[in-house]
């Protein structure tokens, strides 16, 4: 006997499918078709699932890659979270589950300095509306333990700090990634450790021993060492964040050494003068004054996307700025050819001495609508063009544009090694004693020795 079929049997696709709410479900169960009985109910249930988590009354039956959770492993090892304050329960299906409740924000104290009346109508927070806490997005409820929601707001937090400019968008962004390593490790492995309360030491541990794994030369995804510590020190971070905002009581583990790798001994590499020559010579006038300022000055590209009039003193050629990275104060020199150009490509309107021909910045960082970060370097692209064109024949070559700050620092490394520091903006530790108006003069004349070095 025919019986009525509660979803839809897609031939193009071989899914069943559902609408819901004005969308579109395909699911995932395989079936061998409209007759496979089996099939249809493996995929009934699953619809019965993902309905569940759709109304809020259940989990995801997913994991984050889009593969299915097995029902067992859900019901024995990842319950349904349920806030602490919640409504009272109903019935469902014959299980018995909480509808979630916002918490309700936080009351504002009584103050002894005003009367009564005043608090009592309402005007003690318009005094005061710094004092009213409240729990609005992006910050946690009270009793939540998922992991995932916990990663993602610690993220936030992270993407408002680079907001305020505590940290830059590009940390943020491999704060991001490092940590969905982390996520996508559990998902693969753990599928059933949904909760901070299940993350043992033990898979610390295999994450940690895992990770190594993939530092061997051999390996088909092989990562640096460098990588590697990121990857353990950003799981460190986020764990030490959740306990600073008692959302953890304490670290499942000691993870003083937990990020400690010892990492191999750097292999600086540098353009040699004559192929800076060749690089210049093929590149057009506003491509040779970018690499003309990352030798002059020792600048990256963001460094000369972010160079102001007011940092340049036209009369004497001195540029003096803080360096971003590290907050010292650095000055440099321009060459007389450098300054040649830059006047005659600088930027007529208020803003950066330097801009794109349609007058954007020529460095920008920006977050797309999925969340990733998006990079836009217009002097990174246009030293490429000239690495990569046949006449200079350097395409594939690994070094880029910021080898150029090393390369001049690597010069005056050669003569005056005590002055390396000083060039670079170093942290404030090895050269303090070099911060007098004297060793910048020194500077000064080093760098004028890389203009007829160089070529320029």
């Amino acid at each position: 006997m025919p019986y009525q079929h509660e979803l839809t049997w897609i031939a193009q696709t071989r899914r069943w499918r559902k609408r819901y709410l004005g969308k579109t479900y395909f699911l995932k169960s395989p079936s061998q078709g409209k007759k496979d009985r089996a099939g249809y109910l493996a995929a009934l249930r699953e619809w019965e699932r993902l309905k569940a988590f759709l109304d809020g009354l259940g989990p995801n039956p997913y994991t984050e890659t889009g593969a299915i959770i097995p029902e067992s492993q859900v019901l024995q090892s990842a319950p349904v979270y349920i806030p602490p304050m919640a409504t009272p329960t109903v019935s469902t299906n014959g299980a018995t589950v909480a509808k979630r409740a916002r918490p309700e924000a936080p009351q504002a104290g009584e103050s002894s300095n005003h009367p009564k009346w005043m608090l009592g109508t309402g005007f003690g927070p318009m005094l005061h509306p710094e004092q009213v806490a409240t729990n609005g997005n992006g910050s946690p409820y009270h009793g939540e333990t998922r992991i995932r929601v916990l990663a993602d707001f610690w993220l936030d937090h992270r993407h408002k700090q680079a907001q305020r400019g505590e940290l830059s968008l590009k940390q943020w962004s491999e704060d991001k990634a490092k940590l969905q390593v982390f996520r996508d490790f559990l998902l693969a492995n753990y599928p059933t450790v949904a909760h901070l309360n299940q993350l043992h030491p033990a898979i610390l541990n295999h994450y940690r021993d895992h990770q190594w794994e993939f530092t061997d030369p051999g390996s088909k995804h092989g990562i640096s060492k460098a990588t590697l510590k990121k990857r353990l020190d950003t799981v460190a971070k986020w764990l030490h964040w959740l306990v600073d905002q008692n959302i953890l009581d304490e670290l499942p583990k000691d993870l003083r050494t937990y990020g400690r790798v010892k990492l191999d001994k750097p292999k600086p590499i540098f353009w040699t003068p004559e192929e800076i020559k060749l690089l210049a010579k093929h590149a057009t006038e506003r491509t040779r004054l970018y690499v003309m300022l990352g030798l002059n000055l020792g600048y990256t590209q963001r460094d000369i996307a972010t160079l102001t009039p007011d940092m340049v003193d036209w009369d004497t050629g001195i540029v003096t700025r803080d360096r971003k990275k590290t907050g010292i104060a650095s000055k440099a020199k321009l060459w007389r050819s450098t300054m040649d150009l830059l006047l005659k490509h600088h930027n007529p309107n208020p803003g950066p001495v330097l801009v794109d021909q349609k007058g954007s910045p020529l460095y920008a960082e920006q977050v797309n609508g999925k969340g990733n970060l998006i990079t836009l370097d217009s002097i990174r692209l246009a030293f490429d063009r000239v690495k990569n064109s046949k006449r200079v024949g350097l395409k594939g070559d690994p070094r880029s544009f910021k080898h150029l700050r090393k390369s001049a620092a690597n010069e005056i490394e050669r003569t005056r090694p005590d002055l390396t520091g000083l060039f670079l903006a170093h942290s404030e530790g090895g050269v303090k004693r070099h911060y007098v108006s004297q060793h910048f003069d020194e500077l000064f004349t080093e760098t004028d020795k890389l203009a007829k070095l160089f070529g320029f």
